[in-house]
């Protein structure tokens, strides 16, 4: 395939622990671009498909030709250059940006390649090293910046998309499972479940994000709807059961579009399975139980949390709007409960 850039940089700073990689995309803006704000959340399964190329045209038209940055943990990747192989029309460069070390965390020149991107995109890995490295940095900062003053569009995908919640998980060994965490909310790996101190995103305040929630596999034994519905609980107890708190889980071929008024649309290939979104809401009533080394019970006559289940589609057809959360279309209304741990663990559709 030939290379669709004229101008590739690449910088390795071993003595700064970050990696910087820049390709021009066969163009430059000669023009100011004005980007309008928006989050794009991805489940984490990702690749080639449908859905996959109506989000991400979805995502960059809201960039008008600007510059898109990738920040990740880690080595290079590839998304840079698929970026200006397939969309270069889109924007006028595209970069990643690694950052390994919280001394990369706070050196002005990773904070500028960070603050001159006109659309921020945070890779999948592993977001304990995000946390541990960039939470409370100059990198914070800027993500920040770039969120509520620039107002650029911001996506991310797996562990990227775990941090742009309000309330996050990062496990720092082994990721809990649901069966753990409704069997006992208080359960060693849960410890790693942090409120309201990385990035502030306006639109995802008091919410709790989780992702490949329907992934099972050697190393993933359980899928993670009550991994999330525990999270949920536990979010609700760590703030003294005060409400609202809300949820928003994706399955891994799901990806979440969110505009600058807050309306989100999922979009998805349209298969009908393993493309779910599920935007997750506390109904007035704290867990029944929920103390260490009991099974949570959360279960207030069937009805413990509300949730809307959109299955994505490559034209967005389903919406749900953030300011409310209760204005939705193209889905369907659920209960998730539990009358004790994951055994008594229900998600049951609401007939109208």
């Amino acid at each position: 395939m030939r290379r669709l850039f004229l101008h590739p940089e690449r910088i390795d700073d071993d003595s700064e622990n970050f990696d910087y990689h820049l390709t021009s995309c066969d163009r430059v803006n000669t023009t100011s671009s004005h980007p309008t704000a928006c989050i794009l959340l991805i489940g984490g399964g990702e690749e080639d498909t449908p859905g996959e190329e109506a989000a991400t045209r979805w995502f960059l038209n809201n960039a008008d030709r600007g510059d898109y940055l990738v920040l990740r943990f880690g080595e290079i990747g590839s998304q840079a250059d698929w970026i200006c192989n397939n969309y270069q029309k889109f924007v006028s460069s595209s970069a990643e940006l690694a950052i390994n070390h919280r001394k990369a965390a706070n050196n002005p020149r990773v904070i500028q390649y960070i603050r001159d991107a006109e659309a921020l995109f945070i890779a999948g890995g592993d977001q304990n090293k995000y946390e541990d490295n960039w939470e409370g940095s100059a990198v914070e900062e800027a993500i920040n910046y770039l969120v509520n003053h620039k107002k650029v569009p911001i996506g991310g995908t797996s562990a990227g998309m775990a941090i742009l919640g309000d309330y996050y998980y990062v496990p720092a060994h082994e990721s809990v499972l649901s069966s753990e965490i409704l069997n006992n909310p208080f359960h060693p790996n849960t410890k790693d479940i942090y409120y309201s101190d990385f990035i502030k995103v306006p639109i995802l305040k008091n919410v709790i994000t989780d992702t490949h929630l329907d992934r099972i596999d050697q190393d993933h034994p359980e899928p993670r709807y009550g991994r999330l519905f525990g999270f949920l609980a536990r979010v609700v107890h760590e703030n003294n059961n005060q409400f609202p708190f809300f949820g928003i889980g994706l399955e891994e071929g799901a990806f979440v579009a969110v505009d600058n008024g807050g309306i989100a649309k999922v979009f998805g290939n349209g298969r009908g399975t393993g493309e779910d979104a599920y935007f997750l809401q506390t109904n007035g009533a704290a867990p029944e139980q929920i103390q260490p080394d009991l099974p949570l019970i959360w279960n207030h006559n069937g009805q413990a949390v509300k949730v809307y289940k959109i299955s994505g589609d490559p034209e967005g057809s389903g919406h749900f709007d953030l300011n409310n959360w209760s204005n939705a279309a193209g889905g369907t209304w659920e209960y998730w409960f539990t009358t004790g741990g994951m055994s008594g663990f229900t998600r049951k559709p609401i007939r109208s």
